[in-house]
């Protein structure tokens, strides 16, 4: 993936509507960088390169054993992580808090959805 479309993306990330409660979100790229917004103290940047590489991890190795998710939720003590993954291996997070309502859900959905079907320019 060109650092355009990495840079395309991470502005898609700036500018998409926040789901209610997010504590943080962020994408990974397939060459393991990742960008993150929003007020990210309670997870330092060593933390969220380590849930995104293990993210990253559990989808390579479903695909390898031909079961290929789109999206994946890993539950934590206080927080969900709910994840998707799109074709060029680019992976949104969303940091939710583990008791999250029907409607934080269906915007979490939208957002997902949104990610996994965006179109970027070739540049």
């Amino acid at each position: 993936m060109s650092e355009a479309i990495q840079e395309q993306t991470a502005q898609w990330l700036r500018q998409a509507q926040s789901v209610p409660g997010t504590l943080v979100r962020g994408i990974r790229f397939a060459d393991a960088t990742f960008v993150s917004d929003g007020d990210s103290r309670e997870f330092p940047a060593s933390a969220l390169e380590t849930a995104w590489r293990l993210v990253a991890d559990t989808f390579a190795v479903l695909r390898a054993q031909h079961l290929p998710p789109t999206r994946l939720t890993w539950v934590y003590e206080r927080t969900v992580l709910h994840c998707a993954q799109r074709a060029d291996a680019a992976i949104l997070g969303v940091f939710l808090p583990k008791k999250s309502t029907a409607s934080d859900l269906a915007a979490l959905d939208r957002l997902l959805t949104e990610f996994q079907s965006l179109v970027l320019p070739a540049v």
